[in-house]
């Protein structure tokens, strides 16, 4: 007569490996998920930043003597914040100098970009830590993002295009901030 052999366990043990097997492929998969969703915010930003420096360029087109006179140009570092002209308003359709237009249009611009991009405060006043602007002159554009907003753009006043540049810290990785930089040229 054959013994048998006790297997008592054998299958309880089966089942846990492929159950741990089972968990540590659910962790991947939801990690490639998180991973999957982050670039999907992050593509929704630059395509956000991207429309709203077209807005900017489709009101600069309208005013042609602001831009030829060069009152577009600004720099947050230098110039800080900006603020509506009284009168200015484009909901009000008010008349006013090309300057004080083009002033209103960047404040309104900023507001705006505010709403879609972390640049803002409460108070509405860019964050000088976590974004910066510029809009001048420069026919070559410096792609290439720094170490923070603002770094590295150095414009070259040619008088035949504009850019304006978008910085803002991506805040994807809150340990290793990265600066993400979006620069649009046009020719008026």
């Amino acid at each position: 007569m054959k013994k048998l052999i006790s297997n008592k366990g054998f299958t309880l043990i089966e089942v846990l490996v492929a159950l741990l097997i089972f968990a540590i492929g659910m962790l991947g998969l939801a990690g490639l998920q998180l991973r999957a969703h982050q670039s999907s915010n992050y593509a929704q930003t630059r395509t956000i930043a991207t429309l709203k420096a077209s807005g900017l360029v489709e009101r600069m087109r309208v005013n042609v003597s602001g831009v030829t006179a060069g009152d577009y140009a600004y720099d947050y570092g230098s110039d800080g914040d900006p603020s509506v002209v009284s009168g200015c308003e484009v909901e009000s359709g008010g008349t006013c100098s090309p300057q004080d237009r083009a002033t209103s249009d960047i404040a309104e611009w900023i507001q705006e970009l505010g709403t879609v991009l972390p640049i803002l405060d409460d108070a509405g006043d860019i964050i000088a830590s976590n974004a910066d602007i510029v809009i001048c002159q420069d026919g070559d554009p410096e792609t290439d993002a720094g170490a923070s907003p603002g770094a590295g753009i150095v414009c070259d006043n040619d008088p035949n295009s504009w850019t304006v540049y978008i910085d803002w810290s991506d805040r994807r990785d809150v340990t290793n901030q990265v600066v993400q930089r979006y620069s649009f040229t046009f020719v008026p």
